[in-house]
C-alpha cells in the first residue's frame, strides 16, 4: 500500500530503515510489521547510505524528520516503563515549549521593529565609519599628492636654472668669433687638467 508523500518525508523514511538496519532486533522487532511497510514502501528509491554504524547516531548528520521519527518509535516502542515514557514526553514537551518561545521572540513585531531599528542603526554606523575612512585616506592621498606635486615642479625648476647655467656659461653666438676660438681652446685644455686630477 504505497501512499504519495513528499520528497523529505521518502528520505526520512529510507534514512530511518538504515538506522533499523543497524540496530539490535529486540529494537526492530517491537515495531508493529505494519509500520514497517509504511518505510520501506514509501522509502525514497536514490536513498545512499550515509552512516557510520561505528559512530555515535547522535554525533551524525541525519535529517529533522528522522530525529521526529525515531522520538516517535522510542515513546511509542521502546520505552521500557510507563515513568520511562512519562519522562521522554516531559522532555519534548520542555523542547517544544522553548522552541515556541523562540519563535514568539524571533517574529514578535515589537521585536522585529526593534531589530531592524538597531540593524539600520547599525548600518548607519558602518556606513559613517567607511565614509571617514575614505576621507582619511582621500586626504592622505591628496597630501602625498601635493608633495610629490612640489616636489617635481621644484625638479623643473632645478633642471631649468642647470640648463640656463650651462647655456649661460657656453653661449658662443653671443661671442666674436676669435673669442668663440678662445674658449673653445681653453675649455678644452681645462679638461685636460681634469682628466689627469681624477687619474691620479
Amino acid at each position: 500500500m504505497s501512499v504519495q508523500v513528499k520528497q523529505e518525508q521518502a528520505y526520512a523514511y529510507a534514512e530511518i530503515l538504515e538506522i533499523l538496519s543497524y540496530m539490535e532486533e529486540n529494537y526492530t522487532s517491537k515495531i508493529p510489521k505494519k509500520l514497517m511497510t509504511i518505510f520501506q514502501d514509501n522509502a525514497l528509491s536514490t536513498y545512499e547510505n550515509h552512516l557510520d554504524r561505528n559512530i555515535p547516531l547522535q554525533e551524525q548528520k541525519i535529517s529533522k524528520k528522522t530525529s521526529a521519527l525515531i522520538a516517535v518509535l522510542t515513546v511509542q516502542y521502546w520505552c521500557e516503563s510507563k515513568e520511562q515514557k512519562k519522562e521522554l514526553l516531559t522532555i519534548f514537551e520542555e523542547n517544544e515549549r522553548k522552541y515556541q518561545e523562540e519563535l514568539r521572540k524571533k517574529y514578535n513585531p515589537d521585536n522585529i521593529f526593534n531589530n531592524k531599528e538597531q540593524q539600520v542603526m547599525n548600518n548607519i554606523d558602518q556606513t559613517f565609519d567607511e565614509i571617514d575612512e575614505i576621507d582619511r585616506v582621500s586626504q592622505e592621498e591628496s597630501i602625498k599628492a601635493q608633495e610629490r606635486a612640489i616636489e617635481i615642479e621644484k625638479r623643473k625648476e632645478m633642471e631649468e636654472q642647470i640648463l640656463s647655467q650651462k647655456n649661460a656659461l657656453i653661449d658662443y653666438n653671443s661671442f666674436p668669433w676669435y673669442k668663440k676660438a678662445f674658449t673653445k681652446i681653453k675649455v678644452f685644455i681645462l679638461n685636460i687638467f681634469k682628466g689627469k686630477k681624477n687619474a691620479a
